[in-house]
Formats: C-alpha cells, structure tokens, sequence
C-alpha cells in the first residue's frame, strides 16, 4: 500500500462529512426526548428514537475519515504536527474558553479560575468537547500507525480490527447487557490497552478507503438496515422492558453503531464516486463548503442549542415545541443552518479564523 505524497479531495469525504455533522445536530436535539421517556408520551419517544437511531454513527464516521485521509500520507514528523497541532490546538483553547465562561456567566458565577483548570484538565467543560480529546489522542498516533499500515498485510490489519472489535466493542457490550438482564458476572479480563477506544475506527476507515467495493454495496445496504433495526427496536425494548435508560444500542461502540457506520462510510463513499460525474460544480462547491464548515459547525452548535432552549433570543425552539416527527428536523434545521453562518462569520475575523 503505497503512500499518498499529496492530499487528494475527495467528493464523497465532503458528502460524509456534511451528513455526519448534520446526524450530530440531530443526535443532540433528539436527546431532549430521548432521556425524558418517563415524562413524554411513548408516541413522541419513538419518533425520537427514530431519528436518534437513524443518525448513530455520526461520530465513528469522523474518526474514520481522519484515518482514511491522514494514514496513507507521507510526511515528516515536524510537518504532521505542525499541521495537526495549529488545527487542533487553537480551536481547542479557545473553545474551552469559551465554553468555561459561557458557564460561568449564564449558570455558575461563583466559578473560578482553579475550578476551570480542574476541569479543562479533566474533559469537563462542555458535552461535546470530548471529541477534541479523543481526536488530539489519535493524531499523536498517527506517526505509528502510519508505519504500521504502510508494512501490514492484509491479514494483519484484519486481525487487528477483529481484536478492536472485540475488546472494544463485543466485550463492553456483553458487560453492560448482563449488568441489565442476565447477571451472570462473566467478564473479559485479559488487558489488552492497545485495541481499545477508537483505535479500530480510525484504522477501519484506512482499510475502508483501499478495500471497499461497489460489488460489495448490496451487503452494505443489508447491514445497514439490520443494524438500523436493531438500534431502533433494541432501544425501545430496554427503555419499556427494563424500565430505565442505558445507552446500551446508541453507544458509538456498540456492535450495532460500528457495523452501521462502517456500511454508512462504505455506501457513501462508492454511491457518490459513482455519481460524481454528474454533478454539476455547483453541487460539488456547496458541498465542499458545508464540509469546510463541518469541524466548526460541531465547535459552535451547542451554543444555538442552548440559546433555544432557553428563548435568550425572546422565543424558543426545541424538539418538544410539538411533535418530535416535525419538531426535531425543524430544530435541527434552524441549528445547523445559524451554527453555518456563524462559521462564516468568525471566518471573516482575522484573529478568529483559526478557532473553526
């Protein structure tokens, strides 16, 4: 597997970038129904967990896009972190700063300046931050793991992802299910830190992006299904037959979530390569703007989220403004599109421009 000297734009990277960051939105407006299954109407909660069940994945596929672009790229060490580190490291200061003093002025004045360290050192600002600490994890393996995938063979990356899959994946997945039904106490005890965490996803969208096929599309499309299925209808059974809510089918490591991202990536990316050709240039530009946009979109959106639900603009918007099967998209809509301008505005500010 030869490396890749230059960074090539791909249409279909654009196109998965924009709908996973759209799926974000959705997740996190859905999730206002989602957690108060006790309080509305079993109605309204499905048409919730359709959507939240039909955006799984969201951020699997991010990660799996960094591997699939960053991996087969030759350069030096200086130059990757130089890079990596000016993209990452700016947006993530000043985020948490903005995010700390959000807090601080509309819910804790008392906060303080130690507290706020304490909490930025620990992953505790914000909901959403956390994909910031998990991405600047990655990128400092990236140096290692690009040897490793430019020397395996193809059964060796395929053992690997198994091992992910299991450790990461299977293992977490059986505990929490028989912490809920069967109590039974049987655990996986071997250590085996390495494949643990995302690490799979970002090597899986390395092999994705050499090994997909379109003859293997059909597959895909099945699999994605029955995943779908089984996160929307597994959910449901937990939340009225155990009577509680763990996020046991919604995990981003749950079996169900890594196979149905996987088919996701993989349907995208062969469906557009396909059609590529006749999209006009038009199309493609808006597509490759939204997608330019997609890191800042993720940075800003909580923002409007919380703006909405609590009316700072004089009226409120949220998914329980009426029935979720119109309410969610609605929110969501108005969310993505105000989070987009305001990347487009922060990018006209010189000082700024760097944080999205």
């Amino acid at each position: 597997m030869p490396p890749i000297e230059q960074k090539e734009r791909f249409l279909w990277a654009d196109v998965l970038r924009v709908m996973a960051i759209a799926a974000v939105v959705i997740v996190h407006v859905a999730a206002d129904i989602i957690t108060e299954w006790r309080s509305v109407p079993r109605g309204a909660w499905w048409a919730a967990n359709l959507y939240d069940s039909l955006a799984r994945g969201a951020v699997p596929i991010f990660v799996m896009l960094s591997g699939a672009l960053l991996l087969p790229q030759a350069e030096s060490f200086r130059d990757f972190f130089k890079k990596r580190l000016r993209r990452i490291l700016v947006p993530f200061i000043a985020w948490t700063a903005f995010y700390l003093l959000w807090q601080k002025f509309f819910y804790e004045p008392s906060l303080g300046f130690q507290e706020a360290v304490r909490r930025a050192a620990c992953g505790e600002v914000h909901f959403h931050l956390w994909f910031l600490y998990l991405i600047t994890g990655l990128y400092l393996l990236v140096p290692f793991l690009r040897v490793f995938t430019a020397h395996a063979t193809r059964r060796g990356l395929f053992y690997f992802l198994g091992l992910c899959f299991f450790v990461a994946s299977l293992v977490p997945f059986w505990e929490n299910l028989d912490a809920l039904f069967f109590h039974t106490g049987l655990r996986f005890r071997i250590p085996l830190e390495a494949a643990q965490g995302f690490t799979g996803y970002f090597l899986l969208g390395f092999v994705l992006l050499r090994g997909s096929k379109p003859s293997f599309l059909p597959v895909a499309d099945l699999v994605r299904l029955g995943t779908f299925l089984v996160c929307f209808f597994g959910s449901g059974w937990v939340v009225f037959h155990a009577g509680r809510f763990p996020a046991l089918f919604y995990d981003n490591l749950a079996p169900n979530v890594v196979l149905y991202a996987a088919s996701c990536f993989m349907i995208i990316k062969e469906t557009v390569t396909r059609l590529e050709p006749k999209w006009n240039a038009g199309v493609k530009r808006a597509f490759g703007g939204l997608s330019a946009a997609s890191f800042g979109i993720y940075l800003v959106h909580p923002v409007f989220i919380d703006i909405f639900n609590h009316g700072r603009l004089g009226f409120t918007l949220t998914a329980q403004m009426g029935h979720p099967a119109w309410s969610i998209p609605v929110t969501a809509l108005a969310i993505y599109a105000c989070s987009y301008l305001t990347v487009l505005a922060i990018r006209k500010v010189p000082l700024l421009r760097a944080t999205v």
